[in-house]
């Protein structure tokens, strides 16, 4: 009798399976977000060139054009971070353009992340804020014999970012037109030198198809007739309420810079940031705080042996405090802070200082971080590569 019943389990075992794997997947296809809603997207930009200096006019008269192929994954709100910014959208691209005499500049091509959050979500048409970062490479950078001109670019890679606002079409459930407004800046954060950077003003306007990524593995291997939404219903709300908390963190950073070609060496020096901070999280969008900076520049050394006659290390160092700003996106951060210094030799470096960081929280208690620290405000002082620790209390709703 025993063997009976096994023999029978194993006989109807898989029409049991089959029924299982069949209701299970009656309910799965009733979920209107099922699958990957992504998106390929294709951009062009036309613009001019905001441009302090006077060797590159000539070649940076008819602007730039640059292409964009993009491809993006639409989140619908599922988790709480994507409700906090209407449900953003996020991925890499790739940039190919024509900034200007390619004697001069060469033909640069970049790859980077972006993040684009829209601003009030409708229907048929919205606006969205966006934030491309990545990298720019086979640009011609300054060359005293073969490409003297070129007092805005010192290496053939730099770092590329993106701001722009603008708009969402929706034409079709497949085809969106998207444009808008956006400013382009290169730059390596004095790594090389010259370093004046690029900086570029203009307009965009691109095609944009929506797909389902996991479309055709459902049809053809689980369901025939199953057609997947090309694009997510999007869910909105609610929004839990955040745990607000005080936090302490301890940054630490290198860098790495060249002097001014006006000095005439091609020498590199190595910077240090030590910063202690203090933020409060006042609500799902971000925290604010304040802190306590300590800069080390080894080509302060230089600077002030040919200004002064002689440099001691405590010459190097700067003092500063700082406000600042951080951005919440998942286990991202935006870092901006806006400085003063309290204690420097002299005003090299000016009296105040800008650092737009981006973070990576790899848990609780650590993090990495990348970020650009500026000289006086706006040019590049050099860009900080570190990590710290950080320390959360007091958490309350």
């Amino acid at each position: 009798m025993k063997q009976f019943t096994i023999f029978c389990y194993l006989l109807f075992l898989p029409a049991f399976l089959f029924a299982q794997e069949g209701d299970l997947w009656q309910k799965a296809k009733l979920d209107p977000n099922l699958g990957s809603h992504q998106f390929l997207e294709l951009k062009y930009h036309s613009g001019v060139h905001i441009y302090e200096g006077n060797e590159l006019k000539s070649a940076l008269d008819g602007g730039y054009h640059s292409f964009e192929l993009r491809l993006g994954w639409q989140s619908a709100g599922k988790q709480n971070w994507q409700r906090v910014f209407n449900c953003p959208s996020y991925g890499v691209g790739l940039y190919t353009g024509n900034i200007g005499d390619p004697r001069e500049l060469g033909n640069p091509s970049g790859l980077y992340g972006f993040f684009y959050a829209p601003i009030r979500r409708r229907p048929k048409h919205h606006f969205e804020a966006g934030l491309s970062l990545g990298v720019t490479y086979d640009l011609a950078p300054y060359d005293s014999i073969k490409n003297p001109s070129n007092d805005a670019i010192g290496s053939k890679i730099d770092v590329y970012f993106n701001l722009d606002v603008g708009g969402v079409w929706k034409i079709s459930n497949t085809f969106d037109i998207v444009y808008g407004l956006d400013i382009t800046h290169f730059s390596n954060g004095r790594t090389h030198t010259p370093n004046m950077g690029l900086n570029m003003v203009g307009g965009n306007v691109g095609l944009r198809y929506n797909f389902n990524a996991v479309s055709k593995v459902f049809r053809t291997q689980i369901d025939s007739h199953y057609i997947a939404p090309r694009r997510p219903t999007y869910i909105l709300q609610p929004i839990y309420p955040v745990k607000h908390y005080h936090q302490l963190a301890l940054y630490g950073a290198v860098g790495f810079v060249q002097l001014s070609s006006d000095f005439g060496i091609k020498a590199t020096y190595t910077t240090a940031s030590l910063v202690l901070d203090y933020s409060y999280r006042y609500s799902n969008f971000g925290s604010f705080g304040a802190g306590l900076d300590g800069f080390y520049d080894g080509s302060l050394g230089y600077v002030y042996t040919d200004r002064y006659g002689a440099a001691t290390t405590l010459d190097k160092m700067l003092l500063a405090v700082h406000g600042s700003h951080m951005l919440h996106i998942s286990r991202f951060e935006i870092v901006t802070q806006l400085g003063a210094y309290l204690a420097q030799r002299d005003d090299q470096k000016g009296k105040w200082f800008l650092r737009v960081g981006l973070r990576y929280n790899i848990n609780k208690r650590g993090f990495l971080q990348v970020g650009l620290k500026t000289l006086d405000g706006g040019a590049a002082d050099w860009i900080e590569w570190g990590g710290g620790a950080k320390l959360r209390f007091g958490e309350q709703r």
